[in-house]
């Protein structure tokens, strides 16, 4: 479908998601913004919750998502229908009047919502479900109307317990049959995701530590600390490179057979075969790799220029 470069947001961007109709940009502050399938900003951004939102995903037409604030010590899961208008939420300062479970505030225009009593730390979700962890607690699959389908206790690694942090999980990824958490130390646990029963368990040997994992189909990509990429199939590392600094967001692409990413002040594009990258002034957060338009965080969207290329 035809899709032009949208006029710049007045806001900053963390976060491009798509669905059905267009596209949800989340901000840095917790605010939410619909792009049309043409690229059509539609209405203006607002927060339905006062607080930074920590993940978010979309399964059909429904949003969901976790908020979490720090400071406070408050977090929240909520479903909303991308059918309807964003509603804006209430001030940050009564958050901190209304501390109770009973009278606790929850993200306006919800279809459902849920306090969480723990800090929510990664989020993921296929056509008909979504998983997340919750720190110390464990790990969740629930339906889309939030009806618990089962739960299972925190990710362990006996080879990582040694190493400081290297069980903290840095991503998780899912298809229609398996969930799967990935740690900082390179531990993968694979779930069947019709029960939470361990598939498979292992520990990859990486120099350094995983800090995000991307993955679509067999295709995965790892960024690790050093902002050293490795590509990922068949339990096998293909092709390691190095980047200019981290990584926002990548998105496979059949077409190209490879990885176009937005990263540290570029955009790039990665696979067994080739690697080139275009510099940028910002930080770039969102790449359509089959259309090649960008956004970067300071709002403004740009489409990739070949002539450029590196």
């Amino acid at each position: 479908m035809a899709w032009g470069i949208p006029e710049q947001l007045n806001f900053t961007p963390k976060q491009v998601l798509k669905y059905q109709e267009g596209y949800v940009i989340v901000g840095v502050d917790g605010e939410l913004q619909k792009i049309s399938l043409d690229g059509k900003t539609l209405g203006a951004p607002v927060k339905p919750f006062p607080t930074p939102i920590r993940d978010a995903v979309i399964i059909e037409n429904t949003l969901i998502l976790t908020w979490l604030d720090q400071e406070l010590l408050l977090a929240r899961m909520a479903a909303i229908d991308l059918d309807n208008d964003f509603q804006t939420g209430v001030n940050r300062s009564e958050l901190r009047v209304r501390r109770t479970i009973d009278n606790s505030i929850h993200p306006a225009g919800n279809r459902w919502s849920h306090v969480l009593d723990a800090e929510p730390i990664s989020l993921t979700s296929n056509s008909d479900s979504f998983t997340f962890i919750l720190w110390k607690k464990g790990v969740y699959n629930l339906s889309i109307d939030a009806h618990e389908i089962w739960r299972s206790a925190e990710p362990f690694w006996n080879k990582l317990k040694k190493l400081p942090r290297a069980m903290e999980a840095v991503a998780t990824s899912c298809d229609e049959e398996v969930f799967e958490i990935w740690s900082k130390g390179g531990g993968l646990i694979r779930y069947n995701l019709s029960n939470g029963e361990i598939i498979e368990q292992k520990v990859l040997e990486i120099d350094g530590y995983l800090e995000k994992v991307f993955k679509c189909g067999k295709h995965y990509l790892l960024l690790l600390n050093n902002s050293t990429v490795a590509l990922y199939e068949d339990d096998t590392i293909q092709l390691m490179a190095k980047l200019s600094g981290p990584i926002t967001y990548a998105e496979w692409s059949d077409k190209d057979n490879g990885w176009h990413i937005a990263g540290w002040r570029e955009i790039a594009f990665i696979s067994t075969h080739s690697h080139h990258r275009n510099s940028l002034d910002e930080i770039a957060i969102f790449i359509d790799s089959s259309t090649g338009i960008y956004l970067c965080n300071d709002g403004t969207w740009d489409i990739v220029d070949s002539r450029e290329e590196e």
